[in-house]
């Protein structure tokens, strides 16, 4: 179940970029509902509808899907009924929060929600497994609420928001599937006397490097969603640096100059990690895929900027984006898991294997 909620996922973000990509976020002016009705009728046939009906249909799915997966690893593991049910009908009350334009009151159920959720984990040992599916349900009704305040509010903040947490949440989906395998307690995936501590700081910062490139590019999107600003590839609208007072012309230039590094990063971790990672482990693929992945990703780079944000270029660009991003995560958790922080909280025995 693990790794059908991952590739719906995948699906989902490459919907959601193709929504952002033909600028249609908004063709349907209202949420949850969609001109009043579940599935209003001929959504199919104007393209604009298909692409944002569609993306809520799809995100609706991976929410039912994210529900199933907790409920099935928390039956495994000494279910208290009132927690799930308290659980479900908090998410609840928040979307209705949202909805009704208490933002102030669902901030703050937020972050209740989020000190519950360390409080409890804590207190009661869960699982990572248990911990991180039950995280993902509480970001999965996050990020529908913040899918449906870009509409209401017709804000690209609530957009970037919405798809930097997207990307986030398939990173958590990836976990859940990695700590529910039969091979995550296995050992040998780390070479022994590596040096660990030095190999978790490095993919920490590579992870955070990523990310923080995924944000600006998040910001582009939204603010440039139709057309770059300029398709100069060594300098920016004319400028070698553009003055931080024009503002889209420095944002795009932020993600190129922070892309290149970024790429440099990537492929040094690669390289270094070939040390980190037994060769025959089920893990040892990560590095060479790892270099690949900043050449291809720099090469559509390129090719946005030169064909003016064609939709497929622009949407592979997005999605060989999530991969980088996401096995940088899988490269931090491994080293992570290599130190035993993470084993001695995975599940023990079968229990959640099963849920793959």
């Amino acid at each position: 179940m693990t790794l059908i909620t991952v590739a719906v996922g995948a699906i989902l973000v490459w919907w959601g970029a193709a929504v952002t990509t033909r600028d249609v976020g908004l063709a349907v002016p209202d949420w949850p509902l969609s001109f009043g009705s579940l599935n209003p009728k001929g959504w199919l046939g104007i393209p604009a509808f298909r692409l944002e009906h569609g993306h809520r249909l799809l995100a609706a799915g991976v929410g039912l899907l994210v529900l199933a997966m907790y409920f099935w690893i928390f039956t495994k593991e000494k279910p208290r009924l009132v927690e799930a049910v308290g659980l479900v009908l908090s998410g609840v009350g928040y979307l209705f929060l949202i909805r009704t334009g208490h933002l102030r009151l669902g901030s703050a159920f937020v972050v209740w929600g989020l000190i519950w959720w360390g409080m409890t984990w804590a207190a009661q040992r869960w699982t990572l497994a248990r911990a991180m599916t039950t995280f993902a349900l509480m970001l999965v009704i996050v990020q529908a609420s913040l899918g449906g305040l870009r509409v209401l509010e017709m804000s690209d903040p609530f957009g970037i928001v919405h798809g930097t947490l997207g990307q986030l949440f398939f990173c958590v989906l990836v976990l859940i599937a990695i700590v529910s395998s039969r091979g995550w307690r296995e050992s040998g995936w780390t070479n022994p006397g590596i040096g660990l501590r030095m190999a978790r700081g490095v993919t920490t910062l590579l992870f955070s490097a990523v990310f923080l490139q995924l944000v600006v590019g998040a910001v582009l999107r939204h603010t440039q969603r139709v057309h770059l600003v300029a398709h100069d590839l060594l300098t920016t609208a004319g400028y070698g640096v553009p003055p931080v007072s024009e503002v889209d012309a420095f944002v795009l230039f932020l993600h190129k100059a922070w892309g290149c590094v970024v790429a440099l990063l990537v492929l040094m971790v690669a390289v270094w990690s070939r040390r980190w990672l037994a060769p025959k482990s089920v893990v040892g693929w990560l590095p060479w895929v790892l270099i690949l992945l900043p050449l291809v990703q720099v090469a559509l780079g390129v090719a946005v900027i030169q064909t003016g944000s064609s939709f497929w270029v622009t949407n592979f660009h997005v999605i060989n984006g999530l991969a980088l991003l996401t096995l940088s995560f899988m490269l931090m958790v491994i080293t992570w898991r290599g130190s035993g922080a993470l084993v001695e909280a995975s599940p023990e025995g079968d229990a959640s294997a099963s849920a793959v």
